[in-house]
């Protein structure tokens, strides 16, 4: 009985390992990386609309040098991500899985906009 206990336990906590990696934890990865450069679309966006509305583009220039910035740290983040999940980097499937997740937990605000209305 107790050898059944142990096996028991051993299997409860080894069975992550063997389920495959986790899809969630990866899309939550995903949009801590994304934070960033989300927050700035969303900045560029409200630029935009006062940049049309004035006619003014001075800060458009300014916010770009500083996206640039952003989209680098991003960048370092994702290949943080390859690292940890080295499964989901090696299966075309799964990324598209993690990216469907990640679409649904925090949408990328640029979508709206070139959305048609």
């Amino acid at each position: 009985m107790k050898t059944l206990f142990v096996a028991t336990a051993l299997l409860a906590c080894s069975w992550p390992a063997w389920s495959g990696p986790d899809l969630d934890a990866a899309a939550a990865d995903a949009c801590a990386c994304l934070k960033a450069p989300y927050e700035q679309v969303e900045k560029a966006m409200q630029l935009i609309r006062a940049a049309q509305a004035s006619g003014d583009m001075s800060g458009l220039m300014a916010a770009q040098g500083e996206m640039m910035q952003v989209m680098n740290a991003s960048g370092e983040c994702f290949n943080g991500l390859v690292k940890k999940y080295p499964e989901i980097d090696k299966s075309d499937a799964l990324k598209e899985q993690v990216m469907a997740k990640t679409e649904k937990r925090c949408p990328n605000p640029a979508t709206a906009m070139m959305s048609p209305q």
